[in-house]
């Protein structure tokens, strides 16, 4: 999936299912003969790669680095050299216009392999299907049902 699409199906999740997030880390890996690419990412974030990649980045050097990769994307035809981990906490899903606790966390993942890592948690079953049908209907990705093994576990 483009970095674009990615970035924009994973803020309409976050506006539309999470009521309560926060940004926990972010790092960025450049692969293979990256030219210029490398240089200019090092302006841009305003600090030394190492080997290639760049480690604990801020909120605000993370998102001027997937615009940028989003930009890089548009302009080249093939393979990304991008690797992009975006972490968040989530403490509130938002369902049907109220705000339940949870300790779940979310990976999203840009450029090469694009992906979502998920770590929910839910506190009961009808929790589960509304994030569920959320992801479905963005297209994000299909939730398993190993994440209500807790809940059944503890209704016994």
């Amino acid at each position: 999936m483009p970095a674009g699409r990615a970035k924009a199906l994973f803020s309409q999740f976050l506006a539309t299912a999470v009521g309560e997030h926060k940004f926990t880390s972010a790092s960025l890996t450049i692969h293979g003969s990256t030219g210029q690419l490398v240089p200019r990412f090092e302006q841009l974030v305003g600090c030394a790669a190492r080997s290639g990649r760049f480690d604990r980045l801020t909120e605000a050097q993370c998102e001027q680095c997937i615009d940028a990769i989003i930009k890089e994307e548009e302009l080249a035809a093939g393979e990304s050299p991008f690797m992009l981990a975006q972490s968040f906490e989530l403490s509130k899903w938002r369902i049907d216009g109220r705000e339940v606790p949870t300790r779940s966390r979310v990976i999203m993942h840009y450029g090469q392999l694009p992906c979502i890592s998920t770590f929910f948690q839910f506190a009961a079953v009808e929790e589960f299907q509304a994030i569920k049908h959320v992801l479905e209907d963005l297209s994000l990705c299909k939730l398993n049902e190993k994440y209500l093994r807790a809940v059944k576990a503890k209704k016994k």
